[in-house]
């Protein structure tokens, strides 16, 4: 379970009903916990708030904003 506030990595993003997953790392703060749907709230790096699955975030990631 991640909390609000903390940074994450994440593989991939809901958008429309539909999975897109990334070969790449994104790394973003947890805005939100939407356990009924199993997703988090996310803010990334851009500033655009994302829905990501739970099975699609990383853990902890030591990112210090600069």
């Amino acid at each position: 379970m991640y909390k609000p506030g903390e940074t994450v990595r994440y593989w991939g993003v809901k958008t429309g009903g539909l999975t897109w997953l990334s070969s790449e790392a994104m790394i973003g703060k947890v805005i939100d916990c939407q356990r009924e749907k199993q997703s988090y709230k996310i803010e990334g790096q851009s500033g655009t708030v994302q829905d990501v699955p739970e099975r699609l975030i990383d853990g902890d990631c030591e990112v210090k904003a600069g």
